[in-house]
């Protein structure tokens, strides 16, 4: 059974909450790196999971260590160089969302992994929760009908990310829509085909002056459907809901409790309706028992773990990636219209 060596670039929240977890969990992982231009935190890092080494810099590492693997957990502004840097050196690569800022970068990156044999995929963890992977097998194997249009809530307390004045996210292209934008393009594309047009409208509600715009509408059209979502920082709780409208059922998917509900109501007859009602009921009552409270536990797979598994198995086994090339630059792509919208918006303010 092959070993991988695997170094992971940047050692923030989402590396230590999820990337260095995932990879410690796999039995083909023989040992991990990590390195941070903080070398202090690197450092720290290494030695709350126990790891093998810290390294101030991916050069460093990469001349010290023979990686199979680099994984970047870095802000996207440097996804692209820092992808390109692995590939040429011969190593794997999984990313955090978004692939990259630009189609352009993309392309290239794409390049390169062909050019070197090499793969490259990138984390859409949402398509891997378990509620969403059921909702995907329902839709396709036309069992629900066939899709109509869906719709995404994601809401991110306002006393994250949006109140931190110097964080990363207020310099992607577009501001705080860059960190969880990505999401629904991914979630959107996952049903939709060939994308017509992307529409996009923004509001402040906080009056931070680093923010511009809090609230997020963004509209899909394909030629199989609509996606509507809503992305907003101007509550105090988090959401993660999906609804997915087919001819036959509809579905609601919380990807936060990891429950998926099935509505089917063939009329409004008090029958019917007090029939529904009793099992939606027993249907979340099940659903959080078996799969919410099990995920809070740590006893179920969550998305990066799954992603990461079979990222893995791609390598050893040569099979397909979790998330396609295709896949990442399909958001990303998504993610362009997005933000030259919103350009447009303030050109015209």
């Amino acid at each position: 059974m092959k070993e991988l060596k695997v170094g992971i670039v940047g050692c923030g929240l989402i590396s230590k909450k999820r990337h260095i977890p995932g990879f410690l969990k796999n039995k083909n992982v023989k040992s991990i790196s990590v390195c941070d231009l903080n070398i202090d935190l690197a450092k720290q890092t290494a030695s709350d999971f126990h790891l093998s080494s810290a390294y101030a810099t991916l050069t460093e590492m990469l001349e010290r260590q023979k990686l199979d693997i680099v994984d970047i957990c870095t802000p996207p502004q440097v996804h692209a160089p820092v992808a390109l840097q692995a590939i040429e050196a011969g190593c794997n690569v999984l990313m955090e969302k978004p692939m990259a800022l630009t189609v352009s970068d993309c392309d290239k990156m794409i390049s390169a992994a062909k050019k070197n044999n090499v793969k490259l995929c990138t984390v859409h963890n949402n398509l891997y929760h378990q509620p969403f992977i059921r909702a995907k097998k329902l839709v396709d194997s036309g069992e629900i009908g066939d899709f109509i249009n869906m719709r995404i809530f994601l809401s991110t307390p306002k006393n994250d990310l949006i109140s931190m004045k110097n964080h990363w996210v207020h310099k992607l292209p577009g501001g705080i829509i860059g960190e969880t934008g990505p999401h629904i393009a991914y979630m959107s594309k996952a049903f939709l085909h060939d994308i017509i047009r992307v529409d996009v409208k923004a509001k402040q509600y906080n009056q931070y002056e680093w923010a511009p715009y809090d609230q997020f509408t963004i509209e899909i059209e394909a030629d199989n459907g609509i996606s509507s979502s809503i992305s907003t920082y101007t509550n105090d709780y988090w959401a993660a809901d999906v609804d997915i409208f087919c001819t036959k059922e509809a579905l609601h998917l919380d990807l936060q409790s990891f429950t998926l509900t099935r509505f089917k109501r063939n009329d409004l007859k008090n029958t019917t309706l007090a029939r529904s009602s009793l099992g939606i009921s027993y249907n979340v009552f099940s659903n959080v028992l078996s799969n919410g409270v099990s995920a809070v536990m740590g006893n179920v797979k969550v998305g990066h773990d799954i992603v990461i598994e079979k990222f893995v198995e791609s390598i050893i086994n040569n099979i397909e990636l979790p998330v396609t090339e295709q896949q990442g630059r399909d958001a990303v792509e998504i993610m362009e219209f997005v933000v030259n919208s919103l350009n447009q918006r303030r050109d015209l303010n």
